[in-house]
């Protein structure tokens, strides 16, 4: 498992549950880390998309007798790394990620709508400069969005997926700051469609070679912060099968295999559901997967060794995914916005419920989180503590 967070938590869990032996790489410990399924644990110290992380794979691999283990990335960078070096990881490890050819139309946003655009898929109005000069020249509707071709060199950048800008003039000046993090052929401004998280939705999938073997929808809504926020904090199954159409068609185009989730949002306008995003990776909430039916993780486990996968199933819609740390703080904001009450947030949370972490026969995890969020929020403070100092007249 590459990547420790809870969505490497859900593969482990699944699993590990089935008396499947489990090792995980990470340079950063996170929930995953302290499962109680997981019998290896490797410690990174860098970034997980580098040459020097494929030679520790392949070595580990070697060292530790890991070969013909499944490899599972659970982050983008480790995504990235595992497609442009399939034939290399290919000797070591049986792989659930393919080659960059059919992965980068996933990775990349520029290609992901123009394959949406080839099949007849919607997706927001998005316009591409080329640099600072030509952005005046664009006829750019305000409000709108910037944010990054490839998603993952944002986030670690800003903690961000987009920035909102709503003139010309912040327009230029957001792109000046962005154009200092990513290359500003990877700068996209993306036209807003109005609606919060009740109106984004996705499709999570098993695809073998383009074909949908199985797939349950569901509405992403609350995310944190709630505004353009990095992940979801409350999903809930919902049965639409017009998206689960649009995902077919796009999935079916790349040919794709393994675990997929295909992000939409409903532009009330035009009454349409518009491509935003997709992943090939296991995504945030795909435990509630396992808790409406579909073991997707066991079901890539299954295929990646060879063996017969189970037989698909009708999944049993009804169920809602929480993280418990982003999704309190979610729900303030919303009461804070006058988007719902504090009966209505403690309401929606009633109900068959899949955590992110938290679990009665695996409690360390929730443990290991907490403390993780409590060490990333000090560390905020200190560096907000040290820049304002700085900025300090001095007496």
């Amino acid at each position: 498992m590459l990547g420790s967070d809870f969505k490497g938590l859900g593969v482990i869990r699944s699993l590990g549950q089935r008396g499947i032996p489990c090792a995980l790489i990470d340079n950063l410990p996170r929930s995953a880390w302290f499962s109680r399924y997981v019998t290896k644990r490797f410690k990174w110290n860098g970034p997980l998309d580098t040459d020097d992380f494929l030679q520790f794979l392949l070595t580990i691999g070697k060292e530790h007798h890991l070969t013909g283990w499944v490899l599972f990335p659970v982050q983008d960078d480790a995504v990235e790394l595992v497609a442009h070096h399939t034939s290399q990881l290919a000797t070591s490890y049986q792989l659930v990620t393919q080659n960059w050819d059919v992965v980068r139309w996933a990775h990349d946003k520029r290609l992901t709508y123009q394959m949406a655009q080839e099949v007849g898929v919607p997706y927001p109005k998005t316009w591409y400069p080329e640099s600072e000069d030509q952005l005046k020249t664009l006829d750019i509707t305000f409000p709108t969005i910037l944010k990054p071709a490839i998603s993952i060199h944002f986030q670690h950048a800003l903690r961000l997926k987009a920035l909102p800008v709503h003139s010309m003039g912040e327009l230029l000046k957001q792109y000046h700051l962005v154009a200092k993090i990513i290359h500003p052929q990877e700068i996209m401004i993306q036209e807003i469609i109005p609606g919060d998280g009740r109106t984004q939705y996705s499709v999570g999938t098993f695809c073998k070679n383009g074909q949908v073997l199985q797939s349950l929808t569901a509405r992403r809504t609350r995310q944190y912060p709630i505004d353009y926020g990095l992940g979801s904090s409350f999903v809930e199954a919902i049965e639409v099968p017009l998206i689960g159409q649009l995902a077919e068609m796009l999935l079916c185009v790349m040919g794709v295999s393994g675990m997929v989730e295909v992000e939409f949002k409903y532009d009330v306008r035009d009454e349409q559901y518009k491509l935003l995003d997709i992943n090939v990776r296991p995504w945030g909430w795909h435990t509630l997967c396992i808790k409406c039916g579909l073991d997707l993780p066991y079901i890539q486990y299954c295929d990646a060794l060879g063996h017969e996968i189970p037989a698909p199933i009708k999944p049993l819609y009804g169920r809602h995914w929480i993280r418990i740390l982003t999704d309190i703080p979610a729900g303030i904001q919303e009461i804070q916005a006058g988007m719902t009450t504090p009966i209505a947030y403690v309401h929606s949370l009633l109900g068959k419920t899949a955590f992110s972490v938290f679990a009665w026969h695996d409690p360390l995890p929730a443990l290991g989180d907490l403390g993780v969020a409590f060490s990333r929020a000090a560390k905020m403070l200190s560096q907000k503590s040290q820049h304002l100092s700085q900025e300090s007249p001095p007496h």
